[in-house]
């Protein structure tokens, strides 16, 4: 995955930025990630869940292409 996708994905997992996919699965996994990093705002939170939400984009990378496209766009 791309440093850009990173950047993008952290502001996410921060909720300082907002995507809305037609996937439950990835819309799922977003609100997990986020919930998960605002009760414990740690560097090392943070890379746990940057951590997996790209294995999540990366094992169901087929139909995630779209999606992942227009998370770097954030």
């Amino acid at each position: 995955m791309t440093e850009d996708l990173n950047v993008q994905l952290e502001k996410l997992i921060k909720g300082q930025a907002k995507y809305q996919s037609k996937n439950l699965g990835l819309n799922l996994i977003i609100s997990r990630v986020q919930r998960k990093y605002a009760a414990n705002q740690k560097p090392s939170e943070l890379l746990s869940c940057l951590e997996e939400i790209k294995a999540f984009l990366k094992k169901y990378s087929a139909i995630m292409a779209n999606d992942v496209e227009a998370l770097k766009k954030l």
